[in-house]
């Protein structure tokens, strides 16, 4: 192994939440100079930064929709020693996110107990390890693969455990590459993409508690990094973002080999989970194309083995199978041991079928479709099909692609009332109320009134306040869910509320009341909008906040001292939220004395006009 660049100097890059940031508030500020173009771009850019001080005094800091996941490599047996080559240039590799960088072309790292060993270098042994670069990832039992995303190597009982960073449309392209080999036609190869996609961003947390978002084998998504071809890579591309949505929620989009002709719901396979949109129904494209016959034929002593390994155990002196009960769709639910006297015993089919697979492979009983025949030495399966039957059928999906169905109609055959789109928004019903002063949307008025109550309420007490009226009417709109708000707003969940123009987005009302209160967030936006629509494009960050909550905020606080440079940083670059509140109080308390000193009429002059010169100011200030 060779080392280039001896503890070269740390990675001068901002963390993904400082990107975040700073990108976000890049959109909602620009530069100074843009700033003040009109007014107009002046005013949006200041709304967006609304919603932030609500959320800021009742739950922590949070990240918005991260684009990466997290794949545990290898996760079905743990690896003792790995390679990584450059394929082109160098590896980058460190032991902690602030220590040393080093270089390499090769490099070889091993379990050792608690910690790892790295060939050749020369310092104290790390418990983890974080490598960039184009490389060639060459285990000493699993597959060999390659990958240009950052890996983390680190120890768990005597292994590795290699945990992969991966954008999120390249793990699609990965998990088509591993799901739909198979796969000729275009249309179906979309199908699959969307379908991958949303399973992914619906199911993520699913190994949260071990520290990663999914596994790279059938638990999850099977990957394949190695042999991802042009048509994966297109399927990905063409349907970049697009996702199934149900009730402003990403799909439960289950999908299986081969369903035999008939599609089975949700609640045979999982039946706790309500999925309207995972029904059971024939499938002529399966049948007309590839119902995949199969026959398994297992010893029965063999089999009694594979169901005590599993826990389960048939007693003695049986002398026939039978299947007792059957779903809707036709799967083996019940399977009966039948003896010469007596009752028989009843057993899941699902369990039978875990356990011939455990033992013998999962291509034996490939389904829950089949027939049960007993002979003196052995059973006989005889059935259709391959997996659980629900959702997308892949050799459906692959027929209807062959007969010309495009990818939309595909995935409206198999998961029926989705709506497919980048965001919840698509899928939205919005119901419109118009009120004396405002319009108010909501996809269940019913259960969000007050809403729009409190909004015709509060904006004539704001607009008395004030002086003055909106010449428009704002737009109230109540997402049904923090999925639906998130991807329609682009605002992370920490932020209570979001407005653009004169349209006020707000979090589901019961997050409101858990947190701010819907009271308070919308006094807070609506006083934001009549602020904004008549404020000087010089006037800085501060004194407009600092109105907002003097005329929006009842509650009393203790004053607060910070200079104009202190409070305009501290709002323009909103990362230290301690920093943040008390800039907001002083914002608050400075207002207070202007107003106080000055008369209201007088200090609202100055923010349509403009404030007065630095020495003007800094005499009020005195």
């Amino acid at each position: 192994m060779s080392f280039h660049g001896k503890n070269r100097r740390k990675l001068r890059r901002l963390s993904g939440l400082a990107q975040q940031r700073a990108q976000g508030f890049a959109e909602r500020s620009g530069n100074s100079r843009e700033l003040t173009r009109t007014n107009a771009n002046k005013t949006e850019a200041w709304l967006s930064l609304c919603g932030v001080f609500l959320f800021f005094l009742f739950v922590p800091r949070a990240l918005g929709q991260a684009t990466n996941l997290t794949v545990r490599l290898y996760s079905l047996h743990s690896e003792k020693r790995v390679k990584l080559s450059a394929r082109a240039g160098e590896l980058r590799w460190k032991t902690c996110g602030t220590c040393a960088l080093w270089a390499a072309t090769d490099l070889i790292v091993e379990a050792d107990g608690e910690f790892l060993r790295i060939a050749g270098a020369q310092a104290p042994p790390p418990k983890t390890i974080l490598i960039e670069g184009d490389y060639r990832l060459e285990p000493s039992e699993g597959l060999r693969l390659t990958a240009a995303f950052p890996l983390q190597i680190k120890t768990d009982h005597g292994g590795l455990t290699l945990l992969l960073s991966v954008p999120l449309e390249d793990y699609v392209a990965a998990a088509l590459a591993g799901e739909s080999g198979s796969f000729e036609q275009a249309e179906s190869m979309k199908a699959m993409a969307v379908a991958i996609r949303t399973y992914a961003v619906r199911f993520r947390p699913r190994h949260q508690s071990a520290g990663f978002d999914f596994c790279d084998n059938t638990h999850c998504q099977t990957l394949n990094f190695t042999g991802i071809g042009a048509k994966a890579r297109a399927a990905a591309q063409s349907t970049r973002g697009e996702m199934l949505w149900y009730d402003s929620r990403p799909a439960a989009t289950f999908y299986h080999q081969n369903c035999g002709g008939s599609v089975a719901s949700a609640a045979e396979a999982w039946p706790d989970l309500r999925a309207p949109y995972l029904s059971g129904h024939e499938d002529p494209y399966c049948a007309r194309g590839s119902p995949l016959p199969w026959k398994a034929q297992i010893d029965r002593r063999k089999l009694e083995k594979a169901l005590r390994d599993q826990g389960l155990q048939v007693p003695e002196g049986w002398s026939r199978l039978t299947v007792a009960s059957r779903t809707p769709s036709g799967r083996a639910l019940k399977l009966a041991f039948y003896f010469p006297t007596g009752s028989p015993w009843m057993v899941s089919a699902s369990s039978v079928r875990f356990a011939i697979g455990r033992a013998f492979g999962w291509n034996e009983v490939r389904s829950d479709l089949y027939e049960i025949e007993t002979t003196p030495d052995s059973i006989i399966f005889t059935g259709r099909g391959g997996g659980h039957g629900v959702g997308l059928c892949q050799a459906g999906a692959e027929e209807m692609a062959r007969q010309g169905k495009s990818y939309r109609e595909i995935l409206s055959f198999y998961y029926p009332g989705t709506t497919l789109g980048k965001t919840a928004a698509g899928g939205l019903q919005w119901q419109k109320l118009e009120g004396e002063l405002v319009e108010f949307l909501s996809t269940q008025p019913e259960t969000d009134m007050e809403a729009f109550t409190l909004a015709e309420k509060i904006l004539p007490e704001l607009q008395s306040k004030l002086g003055w009226k909106l010449e428009f009417k704002p737009q109230i709109r109540v997402y049904p869910s923090l999925d639906a708000y998130r991807n329609s707003t682009g605002r992370p969940g920490w932020i209570a509320a979001f407005t653009r123009g004169r349209v006020i987005s707000l979090q589901p009302l019961a997050t409101l009341r858990s947190r701010s209160g819907v009271e308070p967030t919308l006094r807070h936006e609506l006083a934001h909008l009549l602020i904004a629509v008549r404020a000087h494009p010089g006037t800085p960050l501060w004194f407009r906040e600092g109105l907002v909550l003097y005329f929006a905020d009842h509650a009393s606080r203790e004053p607060v001292a910070m200079s104009d440079a202190e409070m305009e940083a501290a709002l323009q670059h909103p990362e230290d939220r301690q920093r943040v509140e008390r800039a907001y109080d002083a914002a608050r308390t400075r207002v207070e004395k202007m107003v106080r000193e000055n008369g209201k009429e007088r200090v609202l002059e100055w923010l349509i006009r403009g404030l007065p010169s630095k020495t003007f100011a800094a005499d009020l200030r005195r």
